[in-house]
């Protein structure tokens, strides 16, 4: 099969510092909006627009399933475009971060809080695929697939994941830990401090995407032969063979549903269950905290231990921890506090390696296929992801209203019933551990890309492109 074009750029500098810090503030940027909707939005829409639970987890539920198209068009768009001077995919960064931005910021403005129960829902509606499908999308897939393009040393690669999970931690640890003494007034939810913070969230995303563009460089290019590109369909044939994308997805499906679930059910935890919402920053400190401590060993665990072995171990104990935690039936809030430090362990080193781990996958595909897809590749994953926040919305949803929460109560301030309260423990803490060990399973068993397996893909593909004498590929 013919070789798809790769080459370095001509003016490459080394890759470096400076790379490393610029992918840290595009998903520091991606989160400043991503974790806002996450940890807000549902509690947001129930409790100050007065929409049901069950209705909002529905529409988490569609928007990714309309994700599918929108997610796997932008990568597919990617891959057929001629590069510009500065690359494929950071271009759209400064394309769309003040559009996503700005959406972001929509979806928590009350313009329409005492307007009719169905114009609330529509309006709902609109600022949601507004952000999510369109805008979200239009950046966060070039952003992910960048990875493979600023270098292709498995290393390089590793430290990238690192940067890229410290950026997305520390947008949540804003979200999580600055925000909720902001909004929260008397353990509700003051719909004009919320308007402040979601306008202070658009505002930083934008900062962060500006440093993130002018700080990365593209090195590996990609330009695409119109005339040997395989179609679409035989792309999509040649990426459902592809074992270790398969399984990644799966097990990113399970860790995605699990971790969302708990972010989604949070407010829920600290306001009814403890009754201490003012906990609720320091719970999402401690964590953080874990990703923070790690980050700085990662890569050389990760190369001498391999990425899948160490995601294995990490969710076998998050697993165990979590549903330990649910037995015990924590009323303490200090106590729960400490055995939640010791579950994000877990949780910290897959999140610092997941984005090393789907470079993997791109070069497994170019191993198998000859064809470099890495914009579709990542695109059917992070529309996996978002398939996985949206069952866990729409679980949650659902849940939160099956086990009897009341809106009506909670905009009265008043206690909800110690049924209900016991179901969002359960949300919080059973369902997610069972699917943490769920996910630790796939990647055992069924991921196939261990530490051995990536380094002989590696040396395949240099082999490969060193062979080519109009192929050169920058350190």
């Amino acid at each position: 099969m013919s070789n798809p074009g790769r080459s370095a750029t001509a003016a490459a500098r080394p890759f470096g510092i400076r790379d490393k810090i610029g992918y840290l503030f595009g998903d520091f940027g991606n989160d400043f909006t991503f974790h806002l909707s996450t940890v807000f939005f549902l509690v947001f829409y129930t409790d100050i627009m007065g929409i049901n639970a069950a209705h909002v987890g529905t529409l988490l539920l569609v928007a990714r399933l309309l994700d599918a198209f929108t997610d796997v068009g932008m990568g597919r768009l990617i891959d057929v475009l001629r590069p510009t001077k500065n690359g494929r995919f950071r271009p759209w960064i400064g394309r769309m971060c003040v559009p996503v931005a700005v959406a972001g910021v929509m979806m928590f403005m009350p313009f329409v809080v005492d307007a009719s129960y169905t114009v609330r829902v529509v309006y709902m509606t609109i600022t949601y695929l507004l952000w999510g499908s369109v805008c979200y999308t239009s950046i966060n897939i070039p952003y992910g697939s960048m990875a493979a393009a600023i270098s292709d040393r498995p290393d390089h690669r590793a430290s990238l994941s690192v940067f890229r999970a410290l950026g997305g931690q520390l947008a949540f640890l804003f979200i999580a830990s600055v925000l909720p003494p902001l909004v929260f007034v008397d353990n509700k939810i003051d719909v004009t401090r919320m308007t402040i913070a979601a306008l202070l969230c658009g505002v930083a995303a934008v900062i962060c995407y500006v440093i993130c563009d002018v700080n990365v460089q593209e090195r590996i290019v990609v330009v695409p032969n119109k005339e040997e590109k395989a179609s679409f369909g035989k792309m999509l044939a040649t990426v459902g063979r592809n074992r270790a994308l398969l399984t990644l997805v799966g097990a990113a499906l399970c860790f995605i549903v699990a971790t969302q679930l708990t972010t989604a059910t949070t407010s829920y935890l600290w306001k009814d269950w403890f009754r201490e919402a003012s906990y609720m920053s320091i719970a999402q400190i401690a964590a953080s905290t874990p990703v923070l401590l790690f980050a700085g060993f990662a890569t050389a665990v990760a190369m001498r231990w391999g990425k899948k072995e160490i995601s294995v171990i990490g969710m076998a104990s998050a697993g165990v921890i979590s549903v330990v935690m649910w037995f015990l039936n924590i009323h303490s809030p200090i106590f729960f506090i400490a055995l939640f430090f010791l579950m994000n362990i877990g949780i910290a080193v897959f999140n610092i390696v997941i984005w090393a781990i789907l470079t993997d996958v791109l070069d497994y595909q170019e191993v198998m296929s000859g064809e470099r897809d890495d914009g579709t590749i990542y695109a059917i994953y992070s529309w996996s992801r978002k398939l996985g926040q949206a069952l866990a919305g729409f679980i949650a949803g659902q849940a939160v209203a099956a086990v009897g929460y009341s809106s009506e109560i909670a905009k009265a301030g008043g206690e909800q019933s110690a049924s209900t309260l016991n179901g969002i423990y359960l949300l919080f803490l059973l369902v997610p551990g069972i699917l943490f060990l769920v996910t630790a399973a796939i990647l055992k068993f069924g991921y196939p890309l261990g530490r051995k397996q990536v380094q002989e893909n590696y040396e395949t593909l240099r082999a490969r492109h060193a062979a080519d004498p109009e192929v050169a590929t920058a350190q």
